[in-house]
């Protein structure tokens, strides 16, 4: 039975090491973005300053499995055209990393899927959305609806299929990988401004019209680029209908927040009113079973589907064969102001004092931003409290903020995240000081058949230490894919690894 590492990135500028044997990396977060910077009256900017890229590991296992199923949720609405070329433009830095890791002779079997945030919104939707379900449903999308019109789609699916051993799979005659990425994501912004992100998601996995993209041997991971929070909710909810003003406050966007989200001590949902600064504490509205005190679905029926082992109901047999990212916007502040517009020449609302829906247009509650570039007015993004909490419950995960105009180093690190599950556990940069200071926990995880695990935590190995132990040495393995030759090694002394058992290291650098 193979056996797999998974390092945790732990600071922003923390080396991830994984050890020898099978590596998996755990949560980290893309740190391409600082925080946002509130510079005074609602001022939400974020600096362009990068710190340095994530620092992943490849393994190798004896029996590997090189499949990776990756799947891109792009948000269709109207203010997303910005985002969605940014996407397209950098594809090909993301594509560059399984290339480049082909000339030392690891390979990638990839299936690339687009699906739409377009769900539909109730039995009577908003403006702009048909009934739920409805919209895409979930379908991947083989050509974007705004995509040229000498575009063509991927031959005889819905979805690319593209293997780095030998550059080939299902591209159109004549038609680039890149392009043909870019014909896909090419989705526009007509779709329902109620964004079911997570539903789209979940009914793009369960759709028999999508057949031959998930694969029980693949690693899995879900991109999601959205600058608004998931609206998913049950298809017979009143949520979305425009004459519920008196129940529900006007049929806009922050009715989704409204009645999604919960914030303080004790929680309730966000004011139909000013909240006069940020709100704190701000999760998920819960509604188990329909109950309540939220309107959206209840965040497990996402969480259990994605990190939950395959008898318990979850999309995979082992949880860390799941990979999440957002390109999202940060999930605070959470802040209501009373708005009567957004102006796009300035990012900026124009605010009103008092609410009033017989104005042109109306005084009402709105959500502020929890991130806008002042220098790129088409990148701004509300708080994803839902989306961001999702992402952050799988074992392997991380963010990026979708306000930053670059995009380029977020789909780096998404791919040196994903090539992490498949090589060799070597250390990918140089390890400042003397690598036996690094710190680690390393942990054996055994998974049994109704989905329970039992973890074992091993020392790091010294004069006197029991088998099996860790430690960090120069592998032969490593002499190409790290500048100092180093990875993480679990000796066992010549045992074999445990029947169902994985290895799990998180390492940090001393300074």
């Amino acid at each position: 039975m193979r056996a797999r590492h998974v390092a945790t990135r732990f600071l922003a500028t923390a080396l991830v090491l994984l050890a020898a044997g099978g590596c998996r990396t755990r949560p980290w977060e893309l740190s391409d973005d600082p925080p946002p910077v509130d510079g005074g009256l609602g001022d939400r900017t974020i600096s362009v300053d990068l710190t340095p890229p994530v620092l992943t590991a490849t393994c190798r296992q004896d029996n590997p499995s090189n499949k990776i199923d990756l799947l891109f949720l792009i948000d269709n609405s109207r203010s997303m055209a910005g985002m969605q070329a940014e996407l397209r433009a950098r594809f090909p830095q993301f594509i560059k990393t399984f290339t480049d890791l082909g000339k030392v002779g690891t390979f990638v079997d990839l299936h690339i899927g687009v699906v739409t945030s377009d769900y539909g919104a109730g039995p009577v939707p908003a403006r702009g959305c048909q009934a739920s379900p409805g919209g895409q449903l979930g379908r991947l999308q083989a050509i974007g609806a705004e995509a040229p019109g000498s575009c063509r789609a991927p031959v005889g699916a819905s979805f690319l299929i593209y293997d780095t051993s030998t550059g080939g799979g299902n591209l159109p005659p004549g038609q680039s990988l890149a392009e043909t990425f870019g014909c896909m994501a090419s989705v526009g912004t007509n779709g329902c401004g109620s964004e079911h992100v997570l539903e789209a998601v979940y009914a793009a996995l369960h759709n028999k019209e999508n057949q031959g993209f998930l694969r029980d041997d693949a690693l899995l991971s879900v991109v999601f680029l959205t600058n608004e929070d998931d609206c998913s909710a049950p298809p017979d909810t009143d949520l979305f209908d425009g004459t519920k003003l008196a129940q529900y406050g006007a049929n806009a966007n922050y009715r989704c927040t409204r009645f999604g989200i919960v914030c303080g001590n004790p929680a309730s949902p966000p004011p139909y009113a000013k909240s006069n600064g940020p709100l704190l504490g701000c999760v998920p509205a819960p509604n188990p079973g329909g109950a309540g005190p939220g309107k959206l679905y209840d965040l497990s029926r996402y969480i259990d589907f994605l990190t939950k082992p395959a008898a318990q109901g979850g999309v995979k047999k082992d949880p860390f064969d799941v990979v999440l990212l957002g390109i999202t916007a940060p999930p605070t502040p959470v802040e209501v102001i009373l708005a009567t517009s957004f102006d796009m020449a300035t990012a900026r609302f124009n605010e009103c004092a008092k609410i009033d829906p017989n104005t042109s247009p109306p005084c009402q509650p709105t959500l502020q931003r929890s991130c806008r570039r002042d220098d790129a007015l088409g990148f701004y993004g509300d708080p994803a409290v839902r989306v961001n909490a999702l992402i952050e419950a799988a074992p392997n995960h991380g963010f990026a903020s979708i306000c930053n105009p670059d995009y380029g180093p977020a789909m780096q690190s998404l791919a040196r995240l994903l090539v992490a599950q498949l090589g060799e556990c070597c250390l990918p940069d140089v390890l400042p000081g003397d690598p036996n200071d690094a710190e680690c926990t390393v942990e054996d995880v055994t998974l049994f058949a109704d989905g329970t695990q039992s973890v074992r935590k091993l020392a790091k190995c010294g004069p006197g230490v029991a088998l099996p132990c860790w430690r960090i040495e120069r592998r032969t393995e490593c002499a190409v894919k790290s500048p100092q030759g180093f990875g993480v090694v679990v000796d066992r002394g010549g045992a074999p690894v445990p029947e169902h058992t994985t290895s799990r290291a998180s390492c940090v650098p001393r300074r």
